[in-house]
């Protein structure tokens, strides 16, 4: 996740160039979930801060696209609310909304965010705790990744 956030700082702001594009609204999801991870990963108050910030404004605009009705984001807006409410300690919230995430990109043929779902699902399973539950996700991202054909993540 370090990695990831070094390349969202070093890329600086692509939001007007992606705008209304598919790669924009990738680039938001992703750039939501790192930036989260980012938050967990700094260790300077500030940076935190900063981060997070970044993550907000990136479900916020992700929000704004769902209720549109755009049904090819409603998993990856569960998933943001997922990581979202995992980073605030809210458990049942977060739970539920990996659940969503899963399986409506499950229903929606979404394989590689249905893989992404479940590993981020097995990880916060982990730091909770909850080791039944992090095998069966981590197990779940393994096969849904395979189908998917990417090798280098399994």
């Amino acid at each position: 996740w370090e990695e990831a956030a070094e390349m969202l700082i070093s890329a600086g702001n692509v939001q007007d160039t992606l705008f209304a594009t598919f790669a924009g609204l990738r680039w938001t999801i992703l750039e939501g979930i790192i930036s989260m991870k980012a938050t967990r990963f700094s260790k300077k108050m500030s940076t935190s801060l900063k981060w997070r910030r970044r993550a907000c404004k990136a479900v916020k605009r992700v929000r704004g696209w769902a209720k549109k009705k755009n049904p090819n984001i409603e998993h990856s807006l569960h998933l943001l609310e997922a990581e979202l409410a995992s980073l605030k300690g809210k458990k049942k919230k977060a739970i539920s909304h990996y659940r969503h995430a899963i399986d409506t990109a499950e229903k929606n043929c979404f394989l590689q965010d249905q893989a992404l779902s479940n590993e981020l699902a097995s990880l916060y399973f982990a730091r909770i705790g909850d080791k039944t539950r992090m095998s069966i996700h981590r197990e779940n991202a393994i096969r849904c990744y395979s189908e998917w054909g990417a090798t280098a993540k399994v």
